[in-house]
């Protein structure tokens, strides 16, 4: 573990998010379930893009926010996924680096394949619906860890999309079993109810075999518990791991360690303009404060904060650049 600044190492898919305002009849037209995220292949993606324009672009990827959210709290972060040689996956690193965030993961020097991208369409009510093509981010291998894994980390962040690539379980239990090694606890995201549906049964042996800290919300968590009830799925996450965290939408977060099970009030917020990445913003603010030392109520307060934050502009990140993108409404 890291002795001086705490160092959290995000592991997930590398991918560049395209933003953009839509009327609900997009969606529809489509076939897309509102505020789901689809996996589709490269022509449906550029079908989709021709159609919504260029939108606004910036670096995604569920776990790679959260990481780059660490820049506001202090916490060393590193980010471990996959880009292709190509200009996104230049963006990509670029994007990291201003942040002062590691991402060490080589890119494939296939470029055909092409760096990820996400085409996230927010409508009116302020939902968004993500379209992703995975690209370059599913080809990452056992072995493009062997050098990128930092030594010294106090946790790493799994993301659960990550079992939907080829090689995502072994690279999951081999970045786990480097963590172990070093001492640091584990982290999960389930990313997604219908990849909890896909990928139920490994992600399960996962959580009871190395997860300590759980982070998702109600869908997620209750895919994984089989029930709909918050009280219920923290119940079944608290037996299963020390430590989780259930967000609930605009009714806040419960959060549990072994002292107990907490309500933590969602942040005010004067009007929400875009949903996208308030679940990575609040699992960086919950990770980052655990990762400081905090108490798990103080860690899902300052979670709820970091949330509210990204509630209140387009795109997933904060910053002079999430900031300035001004996108009409449908």
């Amino acid at each position: 573990m890291s002795k001086e600044t705490p160092h959290i190492v995000g592991l997930g898919n590398a991918i560049v998010d395209v933003v953009a305002a839509v009327d609900t009849a997009v969606i529809d037209r489509h076939g897309l379930t509102p505020g789901g995220m689809h996996l589709v292949d490269a022509g449906a993606a550029q079908a989709l893009f021709d159609e919504v324009g260029p939108g606004v672009r910036q670096s995604g990827g569920s776990v790679a926010n959260s990481i780059a959210h660490l820049s506001e709290t202090g916490v060393q972060g590193t980010y471990l996924g996959k880009v292709a040689d190509d200009d996104l996956g230049q963006t990509f690193r670029e994007e990291m680096s201003g942040l002062s965030i590691a991402a060490p993961v080589a890119p494939s020097p296939d470029a055909s394949t092409g760096t990820g991208r996400c085409v996230v369409l927010v409508t009116p009510d302020g939902e968004r619906t993500m379209s992703t093509y995975l690209g370059a981010a599913v080809t990452m291998a056992p072995s493009d860890l062997a050098q990128a894994m930092p030594e010294g980390l106090d946790i790493l962040f799994i993301e659960g999309y990550l079992w939907d690539a080829p090689q995502g379980a072994a690279v999951i239990e081999d970045a786990a079993q480097k963590a172990k090694a070093a001492g640091a606890r584990i982290a999960l995201t389930p990313s997604d109810a219908g990849c909890v549906e896909r990928n139920r049964d490994v992600m399960w042996n996962f959580i009871t075999r190395h997860v300590d800290i759980l982070v998702g919300n109600l869908a997620e968590v209750g895919q994984l518990a089989g029930t709909e009830d918050p009280e219920n799925a923290m119940g079944w996450a608290i037996g299963n791991v020390p430590v989780a965290a259930v967000t609930l939408h605009d009714e806040g977060s419960m959060v549990a360690d072994a002292t107990g099970v907490y309500r933590i009030a969602a942040a005010p917020v004067t009007k929400v303009v875009d949903t996208t990445g308030a679940g990575d913003a609040y699992a960086s603010g919950f990770l980052g404060a655990l990762a400081r030392g905090g108490t798990v109520e103080e860690a899902g307060k300052r979670g709820a904060e970091m949330a509210a934050r990204v509630l209140t502009h387009y795109g997933a990140r904060n910053g002079a650049a999430a900031q300035a993108i001004s996108l009409p409404a449908a």
